[in-house]
């Protein structure tokens, strides 16, 4: 395994801490991503693999899903980059040429809270929201009965323009700061889950320009796009997280909150953005024999 893998996950598990919290939740610690629930992105840059919440944002994914099938994501680029806010894949309106329109989607910019899904509360009262936590892995707010996707870094949602329901193919992926403008904004289907240095690497845009790549030439392409369910067994990666529903994870919440390692002169005053803790993702180990 590359070096800055093995750091990353050290790190990971360094900050979640080892001990597991003194919970009744005994959810398993680490959970296999489903193969078929994850997008391959191969760029000229590498490997970029994105985890699509169908649970979330069903007619998003699906229509995702259908596009890749189609081969639609082969080939197109990301033609807008701005730095620490978002690229954008796909194929600009000018250039569509003799690709098929598809019609534009039903915005699912938030939906009814489901009483039995895993959810671990965060923050309350939230900033931007009456409160924020995880579901089953994503960071989301709630209020007044809805939730939605929290836009931290690494979410990706459907690209549109001004009118809610314009969506059609091109994905947004969020970079640096949380543009927490966006939620309930923009239709988040998914987030990234490997290949976070890949994205530092992709050829950015002119900010003043709207971040737009004038020509093919110059942004990062992406060659292929995959589902992992239709890959050889050989080119899958056997990914896995944390379950935000394990004792494991609450442990490292709670240590983020209460700052009681020595290294801390300030303990802050407990408040915690959800944006914050990442979910550790990491190469799942082989079976012993």
């Amino acid at each position: 395994m590359k070096t800055w893998i093995k750091l990353a996950l050290l790190s990971a598990s360094l900050a979640f801490g080892s001990a597991a919290a003194q919970s009744q939740n005994k959810a398993p610690a680490w959970q296999l991503l489903p193969q078929q629930d994850l997008l391959y992105l191969d760029t000229d840059q590498g490997t970029v693999v994105i985890l699509l919440a169908s649970q979330f944002a069903p007619r998003h994914v699906e229509r995702v899903k259908q596009l890749t099938k189609a081969g639609f994501y082969d080939g197109v680029s990301f033609y807008r980059v701005i730095e620490g806010f978002v690229a954008q894949f796909g194929v600009p309106e000018h250039e569509w040429g003799k690709r098929a329109q598809l019609e534009p989607m039903k915005a699912e910019f938030s939906w009814p809270v489901r009483s039995g899904d895993d959810y671990l509360l965060v923050q309350k009262p939230d900033l931007l929201a009456e409160e924020t936590g995880f579901n089953q892995g994503f960071a989301v707010a709630r209020e007044k009965g809805q939730e939605w996707l929290v836009h931290c870094a690494g979410v990706v949602n459907l690209a549109r323009a001004n009118e809610p329901d314009t969506g059609v193919a091109d994905l947004a992926i969020m970079m640096g700061q949380a543009p927490r403008h966006l939620d309930k904004n923009m239709s988040a289907l998914g987030k990234v889950v490997w290949g976070q240095s890949v994205l530092n690497r992709i050829r950015r845009g002119d900010a003043e320009q709207g971040g737009v790549i004038a020509t093919a030439a110059q942004r990062t392409t992406i060659k292929t796009a995959r589902l992992g369910s239709d890959l050889a067994n050989d080119r899958q990666l056997p990914l896995e997280w944390m379950s935000t529903s394990s004792s494991e994870f609450a442990q490292g919440l709670a240590e983020r909150r209460s700052r009681t390692h020595v290294f801390y002169q300030h303990k802050g005053n407990g408040n915690l953005d959800v944006c914050y803790p990442q979910v550790p993702v990491r190469l799942a180990k082989a079976p012993t024999p």
